[in-house]
């Protein structure tokens, strides 16, 4: 079967690209072709179509008219043409494809459910109306659970986020991500979607330090007695940094006392170690946001490194500077921070279990519901927060002590550290491993109606 996953942008180290990346290497494994369709190809190849962009200033436009304020059109039927038009020039185009391919199965991943751009969802529904291509929608997150949605400009918009986000008019596949999702989406559209979990190639040889990546603590002067903590995340206001700062201050303020301690690869703390915490995702906050992030960092006492210009989603020696592939960044740490407050699922969760280092999380809803009950063993902040007048996330001081303490407890106990990672590591590889995406997969594709 010919199969065309689309996307705004592949190639990327985002949650649904690197979703999208397991989905075509299994389905490839299934026998079947599959291709992207997307605006930006970053470190993938993709059948571009431009109009699908969501960094280009069109887009701009259209998001801030429809969920910020109607400035740029004398009214709301002027913006709805302008996204009509839109619409058919990205419907040409995938028509087109779809054609040339040959394609007899599209998997649209996250663009029919989020409502960031109205044009390229409303161009998949005409697309499946006009040629009667097979659909599985591969929802990840959804216009109702982000704030930024809440409050479009006109019921127009509203209208098309209930008719498109997504279409159930089409006799389709609907995928989500996990149980509350699966709930949701009953409760509103009365679609009953399949789960997939985010999975990951277990059979994969371990992210090991080699020729390649070995210069990478070098590279920002950090010695090996030092300690590395990583939040692989992209910056945005959900992953709730601040509460991994937060913790990591408290773990750096009693480093002190930590002098003459062995850490759990038999380093040994002197009074020249240092803390590190490393950024490795792209910024996606708004600049006033980040202004105030970077303010908590510049308030840190320990170094937080912002390194994405130098991260890919795989390693790339074309470019004039030297780019790592995102699992290469793990290697150089020894700690992973995951204090999201709002997941689909979990990627980087995963990816941590698989580079075998202990993680600190926020037990965000997600987590609760579709994750807690396989039993990782994590440093928790707890499930309950707030927000202050800065719009920062934060949790209980006393938590922040207690995770700090356990943090310490693995980082120097070489027995503790060894038996965690190798426990979660094996709950992942038979709960979330490639195998059973293929399982499901091939179930769904083997149903008659995609068939």
């Amino acid at each position: 079967m010919n199969i065309a996953m689309i996307h705004f942008r592949v190639g990327a180290t985002d949650g649904v690209s690197l979703e999208m990346d397991k989905w075509k290497e299994s389905l490839g494994k299934l026998g079947h072709h599959v291709i992207y369709i997307a605006a930006e190809e970053n470190n993938a190849k993709a059948h571009l179509i431009k109009e699908m962009s969501i960094y280009g200033e069109k887009h701009k436009t259209f998001f801030h008219n429809c969920y910020e304020s109607l400035d740029d059109y004398e009214s709301d039927i002027d913006l709805m043409h302008d996204i009509d038009h839109q619409a058919d020039m990205i419907k040409t185009k995938l028509i087109q494809i779809i054609k040339n391919e040959r394609i007899d199965l599209i998997i649209p991943n996250n663009v029919s459910s989020l409502g960031l751009n109205l044009a390229v969802c409303k161009a998949i529904s005409d697309v499946i109306d006009e040629t009667k291509v097979k659909v599985i929608y591969h929802h990840h997150d959804f216009y109702w659970e982000r704030e930024r949605y809440g409050h479009p400009t006109t019921p127009k918009v509203n209208e098309m986020l209930e008719r498109y986000f997504p279409n159930t008019k089409h006799e389709a596949t609907h995928c989500v991500i996990n149980q509350i999702a699966k709930r949701e989406i009953k409760d509103r559209k009365n679609i009953d979607a399949i789960v997939i979990p985010n999975v990951f190639d277990f059979s994969q040889d371990l992210w090991k330090l080699d020729a390649y990546n070995k210069d990478l603590r070098e590279r920002f002067n950090i010695k090996d007695n030092d300690i590395v903590f990583l939040q692989a995340t992209r910056i945005e206001d959900r992953k709730a940094i601040e509460l991994a700062i937060d913790t990591i201050e408290i773990f750096n303020q009693k480093l002190a006392s930590y002098v003459g301690m062995t850490l759990y690869n038999g380093k040994v703390i002197t009074n020249a170690s240092k803390v590190y915490l490393i950024l490795s995702g792209l910024n996606e906050l708004k600049a006033d946001k980040f202004k105030k992030l970077e303010e908590k960092i510049n308030k840190a006492s320990y170094d937080v490194k912002l390194i994405n210009d130098i991260v890919e989603s795989k390693r790339n020696e074309d470019s004039t500077q030297k780019k790592y592939a995102l699992w290469d960044i793990y290697t150089m740490c020894d700690f992973v921070t995951y204090p999201s407050i709002l997941e689909g699922w979990g990627n980087q969760f995963i990816e941590a279990v698989f580079a075998k280092k202990p993680l600190l999380i926020y037990e965000y809803p997600v987590y609760l519901t579709d994750i807690k009950a396989l039993g990782f063993d994590v440093v928790s902040l707890g499930d309950t927060h707030k927000v202050n007048d800065d719009q920062m996330v934060y949790v209980d001081h006393e938590i922040i002590e207690q995770a700090e303490i356990q943090i310490s407890e693995i980082l120097f106990d070489s027995t503790r550290y060894k038996d965690l990672t190798e426990k979660n590591f094996e709950i992942a590889k038979d709960k979330l491993s490639f195998k059973e995406l293929r399982n499901i997969l091939k179930n769904i594709i083997s149903n008659k109606q995609i068939s």
